[in-house]
């Protein structure tokens, strides 16, 4: 088996585009193309801009497919160089994928014996990952309900939904698309938040409704992080972002984590992001922090606990120490660019679903299966 990475770098003109291109091939990238970025208004802000497309291939391995943490962070690197950012990186099996890229602007098209020896000399030089506390077992969580209990203790109403889960899914698709504010999010703050805090709710929808608040109240932050190379980036969150994050604010006091050890923890994330709606209630992370002493999910309270200070330097401190503690599921690929507090929240985001889809649920083991 072997793994075929395709990136995709965007920089503000054709002479840096194809700088990139050659230092990609210099790093083994088989096939390198320069493509103007297309007029689409979903891409308005790189209007004018430029991109290197490339696909890499590394050595055969075994296990699930996914991009190598050290090519991203070097290909971000370079993104960087020339003033630009890297906007994808994707794994891929080989066979069709060579096929398929698009020759279209071709810049480099190495050899494969030579696109091969490069990309194992680099591999091959490449520092030991550090050795890694344990990764913790999943959070406790109590098991479903019955749909129509779960409504009921909503009290949801002439509900033509199956349960709670299906409720927080389409509202998160009415009014949170694809996890980004619109208009309409604020005012769905209050609804999510009543499933959230409802006695009688599922522990696990409760979480659930958890994660989509601290979602909702980090979006623009988050934003800020992940397009702090982007062009036009003026480092405000737009009107929306602000009112849903004072949204999320005001309904906190009302929120209930329930008994389990998931809903404690999310909860506690949540208080920490919203710190502006007062003290953050950290006496169930607390609990957690002793139970799993030694593993890898501490790094994570100490990134929790850090937030809620607010202060800059324990925060990045925290962020670095849970990326150094969960590498294969936090990659750290993040711009310098980025606040201190905006980049945490992002590994906080990536982490806490993480840990929602390995939750141990009564009975039933994990939700999903590890990611």
């Amino acid at each position: 088996m072997i793994r075929e990475m395709r990136f995709v770098v965007s920089v503000p003109d054709e002479v840096s585009a194809y700088a990139v291109a050659e230092k990609l091939a210099e790093r083994g990238h088989l096939l390198v193309a320069v493509r103007e970025v297309p007029a689409d208004p979903a891409e308005a802000r790189f209007a004018g801009w430029w991109r290197a497309h490339s696909l890499a291939v590394d050595p055969p391995y075994e296990g699930p497919l996914e991009v190598s943490s050290a090519e991203k962070k070097a290909v971000a690197a370079i993104a960087r160089t020339y003033g630009g950012q890297a906007n994808s990186a994707c794994g891929q099996f080989p066979d069709k994928a060579i096929e398929r890229f698009s020759r279209e602007g071709l810049a480099h098209s190495l050899d494969r014996a030579e696109a091969d020896r490069i990309r194992a000399k680099l591999v091959g030089t490449q520092t030991a990952a550090a050795p890694t506390p344990p990764t913790p077992p999943g959070l406790k969580c109590g098991g479903f309900r019955r749909p129509a209990a779960d409504l009921r203790a909503a009290a949801v109403e002439g509900c033509t939904f199956d349960g709670v889960g299906d409720l927080i899914a389409a509202i998160a698709d009415d009014a949170f698309p694809q996890g980004s504010v619109v208009p309409a999010t604020p005012a769905a703050v209050p609804r999510v938040a009543a499933l959230a805090g409802a006695d009688g709710v599922s522990d696990f929808y409760r979480a659930t409704a958890l994660m989509v608040l601290f979602r909702m109240s980090t979006a623009g932050r988050r934003r800020l992080a992940y397009q702090a190379d982007a062009p036009e980036s003026d480092g405000t969150e737009t009107p929306a972002e602000s009112a849903t994050r004072a949204a999320v604010a005001a309904v906190l006091p009302g929120l209930s984590a329930g008994r389990s050890e998931l809903g404690q923890f999310l909860l506690a994330a949540l208080s920490a992001a919203t710190r502006e709606a007062g003290a953050a209630p950290l006496a169930g992370l607390e609990r957690i922090a002793g139970r799993y002493a030694g593993t890898a999910r501490i790094p994570v309270v100490n990134l929790i606990r850090a937030v809620a200070d607010g202060a800059e330097e324990p925060i990045r401190t925290a962020a670095a120490a849970v990326v150094a503690a969960l590498p294969e599921v936090v990659d750290g690929l993040q711009s310098p660019k980025a606040t201190a507090e905006g980049r945490a929240l992002d590994t906080l985001d990536t982490v806490l679903r993480w840990e929602l889809d390995n939750a141990r649920l009564s009975k039933l083991g994990t939700v999903f299966g590890p990611r």
